[in-house]
């Protein structure tokens, strides 16, 4: 096996061992960036959320007063606002949600599904987690949700404590046996953010491949550009000093020397050969003599 030959294998397997540990560090490293995006789209939701319920809070659940206390209009009830701009962002993008759910709802659209009950459930017995992140499987890939608990505040109260508490217009329009018996401080319900991790993850294993594919073409041009020196700095010099050597032994003394110039390694060892040679052949020409 020739020094090229073994050249190229040792340093390819020492590449082919880095690029495959590498590429399994940098594929962790960006789908742990995917996740970061994706939560971080994830958080803008819920504040927009909870924008939507501030504004509907502070400045039409006011004006349903206008309206006399018979008279409910579900627009003003801050959650009923927030999931109803929402809905209609799930329509267009159906991978992503947001659901305002509660254990007991008034509105039995806002009944959580077992999943989201089981989020609610450990917001419930752990009241000091302000926000919980899950992952889930779906038919259209992996789908993140963050989610942050509904506690009971003195305002909520005022619609969900008895029936007889709440606008009548309420009651007419869901009956008297949903949403009530809340109590101060409870956790009834969570925010819950649904977003797809499909098309992230995916986008962390592209770039993956697309660095993989990179840094194997730059290998390759380097490859080839050391392959080109060794052999115009070492491999052909010591062929020709091996050439001269050999034809020397045969006793072909008229062999013209190898001259190699510079001072490097090789250089060095060419004059170190031809010094030999000459004590050679003035050895050679003492045994004549003799």
């Amino acid at each position: 096996m020739g020094l090229i030959v073994r050249f190229n294998l040792v340093i390819t397997l020492a590449f082919v061992f880095g690029l495959a540990l590498s590429a399994l560090l940098m594929r962790e490293r960006f789908i742990a960036d995917a996740r970061v995006g994706v939560l971080a789209s994830a958080r803008i939701m819920l504040q927009a959320s909870d924008s939507i319920m501030h504004f509907t809070g502070e400045e039409v659940t006011p004006l349903r007063q206008a309206f006399g206390q018979e008279e409910f209009i579900r627009a003003t009830v801050p959650f009923y606002a927030s999931a109803s701009i929402f809905e209609n962002l799930h329509q267009r993008y159906p991978d992503y949600s947001l659901r305002n759910v509660a254990l007991n709802p008034t509105n039995p659209r806002d009944r959580p599904t077992e999943s989201e009950a089981d989020i609610v459930h450990r917001f419930r017995s752990r009241p000091d987690i302000g926000e919980l992140v899950t992952e889930r499987t779906t038919p259209t890939g992996p789908i993140l949700s963050l989610s942050r608990p509904v506690v009971a505040r003195p305002e909520c109260l005022i619609c969900h404590s008895v029936p007889a508490n709440a606008p009548s217009g309420m009651v007419a329009t869901y009956g008297p046996s949903n949403g009530f018996g809340w109590q101060p401080n409870e956790t009834v319900g969570a925010q819950i953010v649904s977003v797809p991790l499909s098309l992230p993850l995916a986008q962390a294993e592209e770039a993956v491949v697309h660095l993989v594919g990179t840094f194997g073409a730059v290998f390759v041009a380097v490859l080839l550009v050391l392959n080109a020196l060794l052999y115009i700095l070492v491999v052909r010099p010591i062929r020709n000093m091996a050439r001269v050597a050999n034809e020397v032994s045969l006793g072909k003394l008229e062999t013209p020397e190898y001259e190699r110039g510079g001072s490097d390694e090789i250089a060095i060892l060419s004059q170190s050969f031809n010094r030999m040679r000459r004590s050679l052949d003035s050895a050679m020409r003492l045994l004549e003599k003799a």
